[in-house]
């Protein structure tokens, strides 16, 4: 007997026993979770009163909360608060907050959104009001990831929305990050330069 043809015939007989699945190309649910990323490109910025953006994120972010077992409260200021900022850009970095709240924040806590202008700023806090609970959920998730404390380390979604933040409010020459609010209570602060700031650093760049 050819010794040849036997062979052959064991390697497919050995084939034949190896899972398919170990043959098939690895699908989509078998993927690394993705990085989130910015939902559009940059657009162009024009002259806005960040009260807008945030009575529009009141409109639409609400029920995102609510699913949560949260509520929202804005407390902003009768004056404008003009900026010049990309309003899809800005609408994002909202919208993670929100996300974020959802995720750090017990249910009951209402997150309360506080406008104002300091020097010239326009400043808005981002606070964890949570009844009988004296630690703000939602500044110390924010530091943490920010950090890649151990505990978020392996949260990718986490990490690429607070980067994504911080990478969208630096375009805007402003800053975000976890600090005490006029209300004494420690949350996110995003601040941004006025409209008159933002014309004066461009007149100095010309």
């Amino acid at each position: 007997m050819n010794p040849i043809p036997a062979c052959i015939a064991l390697l497919f007989a050995l084939l034949l026993c190896v899972p398919w699945r170990l043959l098939r190309p690895r699908s989509a649910s078998a993927a690394p979770p993705a990085i989130a990323q910015r939902a559009q490109v940059p657009g162009p910025r024009s002259h806005t009163d960040i009260r807008q953006l945030l009575h529009q994120m009141s409109e639409s972010l609400r029920g995102r909360l609510q699913a949560a077992g949260m509520a929202l409260e804005l407390r902003l200021p009768g004056d404008p608060l003009p900026v010049v900022l990309d309003r899809s850009g800005m609408q994002e970095v909202l919208a993670r907050i929100v996300e974020l709240a959802c995720r750090a924040m017990h249910a009951g806590s209402t997150l309360q959104v506080l406008g104002r202008i300091d020097g010239v700023h326009a400043v808005v806090n981002f606070i964890d009001a949570a009844p009988g609970l004296d630690e703000p959920r939602l500044a110390r998730c924010f530091d943490a990831v920010a950090a890649r404390s151990p505990r978020w380390r392996s949260d990718v979604d986490a990490i690429a929305s607070v980067a994504l933040c911080e990478q969208i409010v630096s375009e805007h020459r402003g800053r975000i990050y976890a600090a005490p609010s006029p209300l004494g209570s420690l949350g996110i602060t995003l601040r941004l330069p006025l409209e008159r700031a933002s014309a004066e650093a461009a007149r100095l760049r010309a």
